[in-house]
């Protein structure tokens, strides 16, 4: 995760305005989750924008 100050990550989406959104997951989702995220190079927030944006696009919603 960037630094304050420091440019975000160059696969994030153009400069969108982000809000909070909070969902519970099972232990073991957020464990692999995390270790993709640290073994990828880019943040847990990143990761989860990405993969519900593909996950509704996939579903044309």
């Amino acid at each position: 995760m960037p630094k304050q100050g420091e440019p975000q990550d160059q696969q994030a989406p153009e400069a969108e305005e982000r809000t909070n959104f909070s969902a519970r997951v099972r232990v073991s989702v957020r464990k692999r989750a995390k270790l993709y995220a640290a073994g990828h190079d880019v943040s847990l927030q990143d990761l989860v924008d990405a993969a519900l944006d593909e996950y509704l696009s996939k579903r044309n919603a």
